[in-house]
């Protein structure tokens, strides 16, 4: 998916119409529903503290109830990744073989699932935005007399 900001963050020739439906329709796929502060029953001790500081980070009302689970997964990540790094500091990044840490390739998986949930943190801003663009080029479609005509629809 090409990279689209969210409405707010336009800059250039977006039309005022344009950024206030895109504004509705990004609003529109937030639920209702805030984040429940509390973590996970599921999540490590540290995976808790990190659930707790990965949501007070964030402003208030951007995440929604469904959000709970990639922030888990993120808080997780991160508190997997702290093992692995000490078990880096303590050991080296290689054995007295020459063979890497096992932690290092702990490290690296989990910072990829990092990498990978927390861009998608709630839907982040940048998802929102492309899938309201989506949104309201359906509508715009729906809307094309042409298109409707081509279609066979007689409204």
């Amino acid at each position: 998916m090409a990279y689209i900001k969210p409405a707010e963050l336009r800059t250039g020739k977006t039309g005022k119409e344009e950024i206030a439906k895109r504004k509705v329709a990004e609003e529109e796929l937030k639920s209702d529903k805030a984040i429940s502060t509390t973590p996970p029953k599921e999540l490590s001790k540290e995976g808790k503290k990190k659930y707790k500081q990965v949501i007070s980070l964030l402003p208030d009302g951007f995440l929604s109830c469904g959000d709970m689970f990639v922030v888990g997964i993120v808080a997780e990540a991160l508190d997997r990744m702290a093992q692995a790094q000490m078990k880096i500091n303590q050991g080296g990044l290689f054995d007295d073989d020459g063979f890497e840490n096992n932690a290092a390739k702990v490290y690296e998986r989990y910072s990829k699932i990092f990498e990978k949930f927390s861009s998608k943190l709630g839907l982040s801003p940048k998802d929102r935005a492309a899938l309201a663009v989506l949104n309201v080029n359906a509508e715009e479609e729906k809307n094309d007399p042409v298109l409707n005509a081509l279609r066979g629809d007689d409204d």
